[in-house]
């Protein structure tokens, strides 16, 4: 077994561990700097690696794992082809699974996140924003309310959008997105750091919003509750550098509360597309 293949063994291993603990192989190929070509006896002495054991000498397990390493559909920290901007940004994967479209990532791209009980607001914000935005990629996580209306909104206009999901890429969650799930991977782009028939859990939600914010050159939160996941998301976009942008909403209204926080705290405010591309034109 050569190191590529290791990683992703090692990664469908350890995925639901802390990320320092699934990192760790990588920062020690790292720091040893070992082709992925180098065999597994190139880490013979590194004592971690005997972590691996219990899931080896389950010859299903491995079997399923190496089965699916001939597939070819994901990327390690070893590839050309690991989106650049996650690799520098906080805490990427040591494996990303896709189907699609990986090119779709070498092009400028706007995350938009938001409540899942999103309003009408949102999608009218969308429609309002694409008036006067130029054409890019538009990055969301699948889930229900402002994910959906981003995706769909992408989709109606003709432009490329990439969906980072909580679950193994065969999972359909909402169960009401199956078919936007389906169009996604054949039009757009699937990405999630989980392996097949990974369902998905609350920390997997939280955890999938760094890889949006590390993808993204930009986030747009349409709507958020005071405490809401998007909040996350733009959390860990500033931790990245990434330009954080928000709608302005009702000082009444709920779902504006997060929102105008974000505002308050520096966020672009947003009233058209031409916000938007002001900050993001000087990416290729």
């Amino acid at each position: 077994m050569e190191l590529r293949e290791l990683m992703l063994v090692w990664h469908w291993a350890f995925y639901q561990k802390s990320w320092a603990k699934e990192a760790r192989l990588w920062q020690e190929i790292a720091r040893r700097r070992l082709p992925e070509s180098a065999p597994v006896s190139a880490l013979a002495d590194w004592a971690p690696l005997r972590e691996l054991r219990p899931f080896v000498i389950d010859a299903a397990w491995l079997h399923e794992v190496r089965a699916f390493y001939r597939t070819g559909l994901f990327v390690t920290r070893f590839d050309p082809t690991y989106p650049p901007r996650l690799a520098e940004s906080n805490q990427p994967p040591l494996v990303l699974f896709y189907h699609g479209r990986l090119d779709l990532l070498d092009n400028v791209t706007l995350a938009v996140v938001g409540a899942r009980r999103a309003t009408h607001y949102t999608e009218l914000a969308l429609r309002r924003l694409g008036e006067t935005l130029p054409p890019l990629v538009i990055l969301s996580g699948l889930a229900a309310g402002a994910d959906g209306m981003a995706h769909r909104f992408a989709l109606s206009r003709g432009w490329p959008t990439v969906a980072v999901v909580a679950s193994g890429l065969d999972v359909a969650y909402p169960a009401a997105h199956r078919e936007l799930q389906q169009l996604i991977g054949e039009a757009g782009l699937l990405l999630s750091e989980y392996p097949p028939r990974t369902l998905p859990q609350k920390f997997q939600f939280v955890a999938r919003n760094r890889v949006i914010a590390g993808l993204a050159h930009g986030v747009l939160v349409t709507e958020a509750a005071a405490h809401s996941g998007s909040l996350i998301t733009a959390n860990y976009a500033l931790q990245n550098n990434r330009e954080v942008f928000a709608l302005p909403g009702r000082l009444d209204a709920p779902l504006s509360a997060g929102t105008n926080a974000l505002i308050q705290a520096g966020a672009k405010l947003i009233a058209s597309g031409q916000d938007i591309a002001d900050e993001l034109h000087f990416f290729p």
